[in-house]
């Protein structure tokens, strides 16, 4: 499962970026980036958060809607095609190690201008 998860995730990462690039973004700009995961405990949310703070994330917050314990988390990055699909590696690796669900990651386009700013997601 966790590899069928990972190729999904990639191929929307992929879509994204080409959406992006289509848009006039400067994907290799860094950018803030978010990124949102769903847990079944709290517990399961803390950890992943605790590991992901350690890869260099920021944990945004942390809520429970119904039966889903929502993380949301965040990093300044470019997401250019190679740089996206590893921060999708990575996340997706530590989300689905605390038997999470990653729902995607989504950021302001970067104009060539600035003043011509819009949003992407992967989700």
């Amino acid at each position: 499962m966790a590899d069928s998860s990972l190729a999904e995730q990639l191929r929307l990462t992929a879509e994204t970026v080409e959406a992006n690039l289509g848009h006039g973004d400067q994907v290799d700009r860094p950018r803030p980036i978010d990124h949102l995961a769903g847990f079944r405990s709290r517990s399961a949310a803390v950890a992943a958060g605790e590991e992901l703070t350690a890869a260099g994330y920021r944990v945004d917050g942390l809520y429970r809607r119904f039966l889903t314990v929502w993380l949301e988390f965040s990093a300044m990055t470019a997401v250019d095609h190679g740089t996206a699909a590893g921060f999708t590696r990575e996340v997706v690796g530590i989300v689905e190690r605390h038997g999470g669900s990653y729902d995607g990651w989504g950021g302001f386009l970067v104009a060539a201008e600035s003043g011509d700013e819009g949003t992407s997601s992967t989700s």
